[in-house]
């Protein structure tokens, strides 16, 4: 008797237990971002930050420095809309945990998924509804750039320098050339010598 209902506690917590280990699961992959709030700059100098709240913390083992992937729920339906094929998961980008409490935390935007091996989005950039995937999680000590200073990271890249096509300059014509240019214009009459000449030839038929 005793065995049997020894036999049956176990039992009994078994099922517990898996039901607990189904029931965490369950909320691990509720980890969603449900706000996003970023900084008004007051001048250009200013730093642009994006802060990405998510509605678990601590107590789904989000820390600080830990680096998730946001993704996003994509149902696959046909050209009319009314036959559903099923949903896929795609990643969107990648955040940073900087701040961390017990029910929620905060975290700012390390990356954007690029799409060439990746299907495509409606809509690019992490937003409200995207799924915070720790699968793949990892801790990541560097401090997470602002936006203003990413693209100036881009800005600033060096640029191949494109092949200079300048046509040359005409050479310079060789000394015996130009002395030969030079004979040539002194044994030119001058337009003022000419006129000169014409004028003593009309007295002269005059006289």
């Amino acid at each position: 008797m005793t065995k049997k209902l020894f036999a049956r506690i176990l039992l009994f917590g078994g099922l517990v237990l898996l039901l607990a280990l189904f029931a965490w699961e369950a909320c691990a992959e509720d980890l969603t971002v449900v706000e996003v709030r970023s900084n008004i700059p007051l001048s250009e100098k200013d730093q642009v930050f994006h802060d990405y709240y998510i509605n678990s913390g601590s107590n789904q083992g989000l820390k600080q420095h830990l680096v998730v992937t946001a993704t996003r729920k994509i149902t696959v339906r046909d050209a009319t809309g009314t036959q559903t094929y099923g949903d896929m998961m795609v990643p969107v980008g990648q955040l940073k945990v900087i701040f961390v409490g017990e029910k929620f935390a905060v975290a700012r935007e390390v990356k954007l998924i690029g799409r060439e091996d990746e299907p495509m989005i409606e809509q690019t950039g992490i937003m409200i509804g995207d799924k915070v995937d720790l699968k793949a999680s990892f801790v990541d000590n560097h401090k997470v750039p602002s936006q203003k200073s990413a693209e100036k990271a881009r800005v600033n890249e060096p640029k191949a320098s494109p092949i200079a096509t300048a046509k040359p300059e005409p050479a310079a014509p060789a000394p015996t050339e130009q002395k030969a240019v030079e004979k040539t214009t002194e044994n030119i009459p001058s337009p003022e010598g000419e006129v000169e000449k014409t004028a003593e030839a009309v007295e002269d038929a005059a006289i």
